[in-house]
């Protein structure tokens, strides 16, 4: 179906809706996530074993969330680290085997290249739908943490051998420039920022072997469920499909918001990165100031109203594996 194209411009919007994150809010938010990990961990070992799967998945959704506390790190300014930039990632990007400046080197690529062959997700996620979506999220879901963290144990030897460095970028890294990246400074840079997650996974190993068996059942069990839950929230937010331009309306019609509600935050939408489709459009505003952002555009943006107030129906299977909106 052709939605109706009006001029429409980012302009538009108000500035006092365009507010960045702080660290602050990144920190409250963080702290609540512990919060609620701290409390899950200890009803597991109070409560029936039937009710452990429940627990386990409610952590791995927090696991989810330090990752979109680390995705609006990678929107900041990462030179020159603060302590409080440096406390946040420890928090959240270590547990999940990742630096912000890892983050920001694949995703602020997807954002700059949109479905193009030069964004990294789009390689990656271009020929899949139906049925192979659903079996991706959990073939790449289950391993898609530890593999972040295998990256770290592999950084020390690209830093030390400059000819592992391109494959390091493209394998952990996901680079589709085809560009040799031996000194390449970012590169570089996210090797040496791996080298202190790797010695705190050398660490929180050793302990969970050897002093904390039950890190194995609060933190090493809910890894590969964060993983499927990141993994179908990427493969559900965009059409896979080449796009042409970077105009709002090119955004609105391959981006989606999707899982929005309460319970859905819980596991797949924490902190608002179900706001996906807005926060394209306005990659700079913080997750706090989506929901007012997105009632605005619903207000004012037809191509949007068209889209979210006045959906063409979706089958049980499209909500399920995701799709396009279709007569």
């Amino acid at each position: 179906m052709q939605r109706t194209l009006e001029t429409f411009k980012r302009q538009d919007v108000p500035t006092e809706l365009l507010k960045s994150p702080t660290l602050s809010q990144l920190a409250q938010s963080l702290f609540v996530d512990w919060v609620i990990i701290a409390n899950c961990c200890f009803l597991i070992f109070i409560s029936p074993l039937y009710l452990y799967p429940l627990w386990i998945m409610i952590i791995a959704g927090r696991l989810h969330a330090f990752g979109v506390i680390l995705h609006e790190l990678s929107h900041m300014n990462l030179k020159n680290k603060s302590w409080k930039i440096r406390l946040i990632e420890l928090f959240s990007g270590y547990f999940i085997g990742t630096s912000a400046n890892a983050m920001a080197y694949h995703h602020i690529r997807h954002h700059r290249e949109t479905l193009t062959e030069l964004d990294p997700y789009y390689n990656i996620n271009k020929k899949c739908s139906g049925l192979n979506r659903f079996w991706l999220t959990f073939k790449k879901g289950l391993f898609f943490v530890p593999f972040w963290i295998l990256r770290s144990f592999v950084a020390p030897f690209a830093l030390l051998i400059p000819k592992m460095r391109t494959t390091y970028a493209r394998v952990f890294l996901q680079d589709v420039s085809n560009k040799d990246l031996t000194y390449d400074k970012e590169v570089i840079t996210c090797l040496k920022e791996d080298l202190p997650i790797m010695l705190f996974h050398i660490v929180l190993i050793y302990l969970a072997y050897f002093r904390f068996e039950y890190l194995i059942y609060t933190y090493y069990w809910a890894l590969p469920i964060s993983g499927v839950f990141c993994i179908y929230r990427l493969l559900i937010e965009h059409e896979y499909n080449i796009i042409e331009g970077r105009s709002v309306y090119s955004l609105i019609e391959s981006t989606f918001d999707h899982h929005l509600h309460v319970i859905d935050r819980i596991f797949i939408g924490p902190h608002n990165i179900g706001y996906h489709s807005i926060h394209h459009i306005h990659p700079q505003v913080g997750y706090r100031h989506l929901p007012e952002l997105q009632n605005w555009y619903l207000k004012n943006c037809q191509q949007y109203q068209e889209k979210y107030l006045h959906p063409i129906k979706r089958t049980w299977r499209q909500e399920l594996l995701g799709g396009v909106y279709s007569d």
